[in-house]
């Protein structure tokens, strides 16, 4: 059975970071997802699901999109990174 632990040797610590993991995620599907409503309202000063669903970042806020990503991820997984570098 192969090993499937984020952390050591706990899988009662592994089972709390999927949790984590699982949490971080939907944090950025809302925090993405306000960003286009906050996007749109700049531009028409109102927002429809079909604006939402239909939305296609120009090349900047994709950029932007990337960014933002990239530095969530890092805020979110840093302290994991850092334990694990500090321990190998």
């Amino acid at each position: 059975m192969p090993k499937d632990y984020f952390l050591g040797n706990e899988p009662s610590v592994d089972r709390v970071m999927k949790v984590v993991v699982a949490l971080a995620r939907e944090t950025y599907v809302l925090k993405d997802r306000l960003g286009i409503v906050e996007r749109k309202l700049d531009e028409k000063g109102v927002v429809t699901r079909a604006d939402l669903d239909d939305y296609k970042p120009t090349a900047d806020d994709e950029k932007e999109i990337l960014e933002t990503r990239d530095a969530f991820v890092e805020s979110i997984l840093s302290p994991i990174v850092a334990q694990r570098i500090d321990i190998e």
